[in-house]
């Protein structure tokens, strides 16, 4: 398996996979397949700009799955990490684990300070994960001091 960071040139694989994800797990996010479907190409290489944080895939070969991380509107040196999703062939290997340490990697070699995110209170296998990695919280909230 590869991590891959990507950039505004990787917009067909970033669509790719978000509108993969939208289509097999629609209640996992906080948007749906008929509000992304719809971007242009113009809009799917903005959310790859850079001052929106980072987007990885995982890949082995083809990609596998995916994690973002966006400056937090509401915390100061705080990212929040959204959009984990691994196609359901690859969950339980390793992949989200990866995946969410490339963001932890990257939030430290840029000198953020907190990774916070959302997790479903029914998505049970989420929770372990983010639990296993050190995040921390109550209800739907975690979040991660990076040092």
């Amino acid at each position: 398996m590869n991590l891959r960071r990507l950039s505004p040139a990787d917009w067909a694989t970033w669509r790719d996979m978000r509108l993969n994800a939208l289509a097999s797990d629609p209640r996992a996010f906080g948007s749906a397949l008929t509000v992304e479907r719809d971007y242009d190409e113009s809009r799917w290489r903005d959310l790859l700009h850079p001052r929106w944080g980072v987007k990885v895939v995982a890949e082995a070969p083809d990609p596998i799955g995916l994690v973002a991380a966006v400056p937090h509107a509401e915390r100061e040196r705080a990212l929040y990490l959204y959009s984990m999703w691994v196609k359901p062939p690859y969950r339980r290997r390793g992949v989200g684990e990866a995946l969410v340490a490339e963001v932890l990697a990257w939030a430290r070699e840029h000198g953020w300070r907190f990774v916070q995110l959302r997790v479903f209170r029914g998505n049970v296998a989420a929770r372990r994960l983010y639990e296993r990695l050190g995040f921390t919280g109550d209800g739907e909230v975690m979040g991660l001091a990076v040092s």
